[in-house]
């Protein structure tokens, strides 16, 4: 997906700020950002029913949402110029 030309790429994400052609509901996203959407979907569905059961408190599940944003969003993609050292391509 990086090696697609400017032009197939009209829009920035607005998470990341990177270039992409994807939207979701109309949003820009590029291919990691929608990813982790998506497990932030998942994780909030089940984090919801936990709430709903009485497992976890409402002030736990809002706190666990912007942390688990945070950590999906914004550290994913911090983390991948980390290990870019230890990376071989062939």
């Amino acid at each position: 997906m990086a090696d697609q030309p400017e032009e197939n790429q009209p829009w920035t994400c607005r998470f990341c700020r990177m270039r992409t052609g994807v939207r979701l509901f109309r949003i820009p996203v590029c291919h990691i950002c929608r990813d982790q959407v998506q497990d932030f979907v998942w994780v909030s569905g089940i984090q919801g029913a936990l709430v709903g059961a009485g497992f976890i408190s409402g002030l736990q599940f809002a706190v666990e949402e912007v942390l688990l944003f945070s950590v999906l969003i914004f550290v994913k993609h911090r983390l991948p110029a980390i290990f870019d050292r230890f990376v071989e391509s062939a």
